[in-house]
């Protein structure tokens, strides 16, 4: 099971590449028209990485949990009659 920590700390990881992603227009390091610089484009990518790898790892427990969920409620078969 995955704790609320752990769902927390994914999307925070998410949130942080969000923001990497957005930092150099927020922060207008990188000029609009202007060809990009290192800088902004290391922000995008790094960024993109975190959040893929935040949105997947959220929506991989979230499906663990499912699965979970669903196993818990399946009914047992092979079990001894009453």
């Amino acid at each position: 099971m995955v704790s609320r920590t752990a769902l927390a700390g994914l999307a925070a990881i998410f949130a942080a590449g969000a923001w990497l992603i957005a930092a150099p227009f927020v922060l207008r390091y990188q000029p609009a028209g202007a060809p990009w610089t290192g800088a902004a484009r290391l922000d995008v990518v790094v960024g993109a990485v975190l959040a893929v790898a935040g949105f997947a790892g959220f929506f991989t427990a979230l499906a663990g949990r499912v699965r979970e969920l669903y196993a818990a409620a399946a009914p047992r078969t092979g079990a001894a009659p009453e």
